[in-house]
């Protein structure tokens, strides 16, 4: 039986870091990394030895990094394309298993709530509007499934390691004979994550997310916001996550 340890970070090089002392450990034969996979042979050329500074120029040349959308996502993961070099001596393959579309997707999720905040700060909170933003993400995550489980499934050795897995996609990976466990190495608590989650029981369970929660939730990601203008993203993110 294929084994896949999966790891849960959050969007910081802190949280990164503490992943990649995990990674460390070593012991499995391919790492799947939650970049899209037209992204690939950019991670795989960092892990040849080519400079991360020079390798991310050249993706946002060609489109496959944008600014701002992108800027924290990379900046998060300076501490994993330290590491990646060393996954030569161990003869450890990388694999990205997103699926390409999801970049575009993540962006127009990001603007619309760019947008939203906006109104929002404003003291325009419409609950309708941030469950809209908030089902379409989690449609395409969950439409998008069955492909990242497939790339996997076909692509990993008898030892695996996985970074940012959906529950669902571990869960098809389990039914297809993997054996699954999964590390916290830090649990999302953005605001947004938490409307998320529950957004996302309300489409699979029927769990009914009232317009309360939803105002509630875009108020306290208000404070969040502001704490991010004050101190930038990663400082307000660990103080945010220490409350």
């Amino acid at each position: 039986m294929k084994e896949l340890t999966n790891l849960i970070s959050v969007n910081t090089s802190y949280s990164k870091g503490k992943a990649v002392k995990i990674l460390k450990r070593g012991g499995y034969e391919c790492l799947f990394m939650d970049f899209t996979r037209n992204q690939e042979g950019f991670m795989r050329a960092i892990a040849e030895g080519a400079d991360p500074e020079l390798v991310v120029k050249k993706m946002k040349d060609l489109g496959l990094v944008k600014e701002p959308e992108d800027t924290q996502d990379y900046k998060a993961a300076e501490p994993l394309f330290e590491f990646l070099p060393s996954l030569e001596a161990t003869r450890t393959v990388l694999h990205c298993y997103k699926e390409d579309a999801s970049l575009v997707l993540s962006r127009d999720t990001a603007v619309r709530i760019l947008l939203l905040t906006a109104k929002a700060r404003v003291g325009k909170i419409e609950a309708d509007e941030w469950k809209e933003v908030t089902k379409d993400d989690i449609y395409y995550e969950l439409e998008s499934v069955g492909s990242e489980a497939e790339y996997i499934a076909s692509r990993a050795g008898a030892k695996n390691i996985c970074m940012g897995a959906s529950e669902e996609l571990l869960t098809t990976l389990s039914g297809s004979g993997f054996h699954v466990k999964e590390i916290v190495v830090d649990e999302p608590c953005k605001p947004l994550d938490l409307l998320g989650a529950k957004i996302k029981r309300e489409i699979l369970y029927g769990e009914y997310v009232e317009e309360e929660e939803v105002r509630a939730l875009v108020e306290d990601h208000l404070k969040f916001v502001e704490m991010i203008i004050e101190m930038g993203y990663e400082a307000a993110y660990k103080s945010w996550s220490s409350l």
